[in-house]
C-alpha cells in the first residue's frame, strides 16, 4: 500500500527525470515523492520555475496515488507557493499521461509544435479555482 510522502529531491528528481528523459537539478527544485513498502517510489512531482503567479510541475506515476499525496502536492503549489496556476508540460506522444493529467483536471492551454522527440509539447494548466484536491478529504 502506498502512503509515505518524501520531499527528498535527490531521490525524487531522478525518478521523475528518468520517466521523461529529462534532467532536473535537485538543488533548483522542490520535489514530492510517494513510496510504498514493496516498490519504493511510485509517484513523483518536481516543481520548478515559480514566479509568484504560476509554477511548472513535472510528474511521473507508476503506482496508485493517495488522497493525502494529491492534497500535499496541490496544497504546496496553490497554498504554500500561492500561485493561481500550475503548468504541466506533456509530450503529445504520451497518450497515457495526457489521459491522466486530464483526469486530474488539467486542460490543454497551448501546444509547442515539434518540440519533443515524440511530437509536440502540450502545455496543460490547472487553475486553483478548478482544483478539487484542496478540500479536507485530501488532508
Amino acid at each position: 500500500m502506498a502512503g509515505n510522502i518524501t520531499t527528498d529531491p535527490h531521490w525524487v528528481c531522478p525518478y521523475v527525470a528518468q520517466s521523461m528523459g529529462a534532467r532536473f537539478s535537485p538543488d533548483a527544485c522542490t520535489a514530492f515523492g510517494l513510496t510504498n513498502s514493496s516498490d519504493g517510489l511510485v509517484a513523483g512531482v518536481v516543481f520548478e520555475n515559480w514566479n509568484g503567479r504560476s509554477i511548472v510541475a513535472h510528474m511521473a506515476v507508476t503506482g496508485r496515488l493517495t488522497r493525502k499525496y494529491l492534497g500535499a502536492i496541490f496544497r504546496y503549489a496553490f497554498i504554500q507557493c500561492g500561485v493561481g496556476k500550475v503548468i504541466l508540460p506533456v509530450s503529445s506522444g504520451n497518450a497515457k499521461s495526457i489521459r491522466f493529467v486530464e483526469h486530474l483536471g488539467f486542460a490543454e492551454e497551448a501546444r509547442i509544435k515539434d518540440a519533443d522527440p515524440l511530437g509536440d509539447i502540450i502545455i496543460f494548466t490547472l487553475e486553483k479555482s478548478a482544483c478539487r484536491f484542496l478540500g479536507e478529504e485530501y488532508g
